[in-house]
């Protein structure tokens, strides 16, 4: 099993591939290419990655598996007062969806209300 080698990602400005046939490794639209590839090469072998990838699994969503949380995630997390990891990563969601249906319920009752 090989590690990852710096030197071996290449980047065009969107997408990033690695080694001298530059397989596909992830893209980046809005940053956090540095600690996306800080994780990769810390937590994954090229095998196990790219053994991912052609399962056709999303790249944010391999390097999850071993609990990573992107730094957009982690500043969004840290201003909600939720933990910066995959756990608060999920309950983050799950409260942002119930508060949702709450607004949701609260409008559609004072909506009814009002109609009658």
């Amino acid at each position: 099993m090989s590690k990852f080698i710096n030197s071996e990602f290449h980047y065009d400005g969107l997408y990033l591939t690695y080694g001298q046939d530059r397989q596909f490794v992830a893209r980046f639209k809005r940053g956090g290419m540095v600690a996306f590839k800080k994780f990769l090469r810390d937590n994954f072998t090229v095998e196990e990655y790219f053994a991912f990838r052609r399962m056709d699994i999303a790249p944010l969503n391999i390097l999850q598996t071993k609990g990573y949380v992107s730094p957009q995630m982690t500043k969004i997390l840290k201003e909600a007062g939720y933990p910066c990891t995959l756990a608060g990563y999920n309950q983050y969601i799950s409260d942002t969806i119930d508060r949702n249906i709450k607004d949701i319920e609260d409008r559609c009752r004072d909506a009814w209300r009002q109609g009658k």
